[in-house]
């Protein structure tokens, strides 16, 4: 048995270990896209579990897996990473996943986003809080409870991923697939997703990302009439989205979505790309759209909806319109009083005052585990900070990844059984 003033001073006695930890891995660019570093990241990370006493696999994923999810991408290799540890008498299988891809840095940085410093209290670099935190803080949580002398029950896995940043097929969809997420090896399961260290989220809208594009005829802009103007076209599709977008505003979510401003349903179209010259009709127009679904909506639903709205856009221009979808996540949710949901909720209020369970308003691989391998025992729990996610000079304040390893360390051990 053991004490939870014993984690939380073993978490404390760690603090500079996983500050050094965290900056030696954001300095590891796995810019995603295209997917770079990957293989040197999981070596990092394989290294890291070794040498904590876990048994490790490394999971490369095979190319015609990426092909059918990121075609463009193959050249660039996919790997995931499992660490397992069992302790000696028999209890739950715990599961820690996070992912280790990172959105490009972008420009207009203070520092360089993949030298890491730490200024005030705070470690800034690309991914600091979304979400290589989240691994710091799974591992230093399990570090230190085997410092504080706790004697495991049943298994901890810790999962690192790939391709979180474009839909996470090849990352935790992937081991899901496999089977290495699954109810057989899997009681609770935490994905230590940015959503700060107090509260817990339960879920996420889903979201469905596709191009339109309306064909049309080429023709000089000074006989426009011997073309058709596909742009033109496009406007009409555009204008039936609009008015698509006033429907979907209706339909709502009772689930705390956060802000409460997103729950509801939406679409936006976020680029288009169309012509050659001024002087030119263009011949085609391709707009993107980005379709966000409330919990009893479904994909294949949002769909169908779609292919109205061109059907009857093909009816009124005389043009074809052809659909290509980009990806897609089904929305997912668990119950506020699951147990893992409630076990985390009564060690957050060790650290805060009160505390509400959040839904994501966008989608993470928290989908694959729930909807695909069908275990509801599972939230979204992590140190980074939601605004911190993909914005430049982004940063993490070590005391959040702190407070959140003790929060998982100490629930940890009340899901085993093991605290006094």
């Amino acid at each position: 048995m053991v004490a939870k003033r014993d984690i939380y001073d073993a978490v404390d006695d760690r603090t500079d270990g996983m500050v050094t930890f965290l900056r030696e891995f954001v300095a590891i660019e796995t810019e995603n896209p295209p997917g770079r570093n990957y293989r040197a990241g999981a070596r990092f990370l394989a290294d890291e579990l070794a040498d904590r006493g876990y048994d490790v696999e490394t999971v490369d994923v095979p190319e015609a897996v990426v092909a059918e999810h990121y075609p463009e991408r193959t050249d660039h290799e996919r790997v995931n990473v499992l660490g397992r540890k069992a302790g000696e008498q028999e209890g739950p299988d715990v599961h820690f996943t996070g992912h280790f891809d990172v959105v490009p840095a972008g420009e207009d940085w203070s520092t360089d986003p993949y030298d890491p410093v730490v200024e005030d209290g705070r470690i800034y670099g690309r991914g600091a809080s979304d979400m290589k935190s989240g691994i710091a803080a799974s591992l230093l949580a399990v570090d230190a409870l085997e410092a504080a002398g706790a004697n495991l029950r049943g298994s901890i896995t810790q999962s690192m991923t790939v391709d979180e940043e474009t839909g996470g097929f090849t990352g935790l969809g992937y081991l899901v697939s496999e089977g290495y997420v699954a109810p057989e090896n899997t009681d609770y399961c935490v994905y230590t997703e940015c959503f700060d260290s107090s509260r817990i989220c339960l879920g996420h809208r889903g979201v469905l990302k596709f191009h339109v594009t309306a064909r049309g005829e080429k023709a000089h802009g000074c006989m426009a009439h011997d073309g058709a103007n596909a742009l033109m076209a496009m406007n009409d599709f555009l204008g039936r989205v609009d008015e698509y977008e006033d429907d979907l505003h209706d339909r709502t979510t009772d689930l705390p979505v956060t802000p409460p401003e997103s729950r509801r349903a939406d679409i936006s179209a976020t680029m288009v790309d169309a012509g050659y010259s001024e002087n030119v009709v263009p011949d085609r127009c391709r707009a993107t759209f980005y379709r966000v679904l409330v919990p009893g909506e479904t994909v294949e639903s949002a769909r169908e909806e779609v292919h109205a709205l061109m059907a009857d856009a093909e009816a009124a221009t005389g043009r074809p319109f052809e659909y290509d979808e980009i990806m897609f996540a089904e929305p997912t949710s668990v119950p506020a009083d699951c147990t893992v949901g409630r076990t985390y909720t009564e060690n957050i209020l060790e650290f805060y005052d009160e505390t509400d369970p959040v839904v994501s308003p966008g989608s993470d691989d928290q989908r694959f585990v729930v909807n695909d391998a069908g275990i509801e025992e599972c939230i979204v729990y992590g140190p980074g900070l939601l605004d911190q996610a993909h914005v430049v000079d982004e940063h993490v304040p070590v005391e959040e990844v702190v407070t959140a390893a003790k929060v998982m360390a100490a629930s940890t051990a009340d899901l085993m059984g093991i605290t006094e």
